[in-house]
């Protein structure tokens, strides 16, 4: 049941025509009075914002979700020329998808709403799915195809690039994910219609990396059907990057050409020297940079970038 938060605003309608690339920019004259030029090719990337019912919430490290998260959006909304888009790649809720967390987030991302961008959402372990869906029900539209009963996933015309949103919640507040069969064959079937595409895929969890956890012998915190979708998306060259949360780090791994993209959190950090932030993403017709806006400037992965060129 693919559903979005959709913008609040006239200059969506009025530049609809626009979508897909078929202009670089707003025209000027079709902008009221403070309205900024949206880019078609740009994407404002968050992901781990954990809100909580109660906004005034402060985790133990002191951070305040939603406090965090509108920092981030006023950023976004400060930049000269606004994202196409905007993406929360996972855990939108706390900790336990209480419906009041939703509630809380919708008022959160309203500011997004009414500059005209569109707010896309995928699930992550936090989430609740049930809750979910008759949490954000109410302001959101729904895609009429591509869908699987039961599950959030959604494909996105990004002009340069089409964005396929998977659900990989399993179980709420649990850290492992599952894809499941059904949804693997449901992404192979979409993936092959769009051979001819450049595709990104969204997801919450991680790629488990059974080596490196044997090695240091964790439980296992990803995606537990990773070699089935690995299987599915290395051979198929129009799938060029995997972007993923879950773990609270910023990093970018290249797999036989596919970039591996990991989003900070926009809540808190597992580790004091990790950043916390949100991603500017910009889409080329060979590749996509990645930079990270740390929400504390001074830290030095601040305006970091991530070059990545397509296989």
């Amino acid at each position: 049941m693919p559903i979005t938060l959709p913008p609040i605003s006239r200059r969506r309608i009025l530049t609809g025509a626009l979508a897909g690339g078929l202009a670089a920019f707003c025209p000027k004259w079709l902008l009221a009075a403070g309205e900024k030029p949206i880019d078609p090719h740009r994407i404002a990337l968050l992901s781990d914002v954990h809100v909580n019912e109660d906004k005034a919430f402060k985790y133990k490290t002191g951070v305040i979700p939603y406090e965090t998260m509108g920092q981030a959006i006023k950023e976004i909304l400060a930049l000269e020329k606004q994202p196409a888009n905007v993406i929360v790649n996972g855990d939108c809720a706390a900790h336990n998808g209480n419906p009041g967390d939703y509630t809380a987030f919708v008022d959160g991302v309203e500011p997004l709403r009414k500059a005209g961008m569109p707010v896309h959402l995928v699930l992550g372990n936090h989430d609740r799915r049930e809750n979910f869906f008759k949490g954000v029900w109410e302001s959101t539209t729904r895609q009429k195809d591509e869908t699987i009963v039961d599950r959030q996933v959604s494909i996105i015309d990004a002009g340069r690039a089409s964005i396929i949103m998977l659900d990989s919640l399993d179980q709420t507040n649990k850290t492992p994910g599952v894809l499941g069969e059904k949804q693997l064959a449901w992404l192979t079937k979409a993936l092959d219609a769009r051979a001819d595409k450049t595709l990104m895929l969204f997801i919450h969890h991680d790629p488990d990396d059974e080596a490196a956890r044997a090695a240091s012998k964790k439980a296992l915190s990803g995606l537990t059907d990773t070699k089935a979708l690995m299987d599915i998306i290395l051979p198929r060259k129009q799938v060029k990057a995997y972007v993923f949360g879950h773990t609270h780090y910023w990093k970018h791994i290249d797999m036989q050409g596919m970039h591996l993209v990991n989003l900070p959190p926009t809540a808190w950090v597992f580790a004091k020297e990790r950043p916390q932030g949100w991603v500017d993403l910009s889409l080329r017709e060979d590749g996509a940079t990645f930079e990270l806006h740390a929400l504390d400037v001074k830290h030095p992965q601040h305006g970091e970038k991530f070059e990545c060129k397509w296989r």
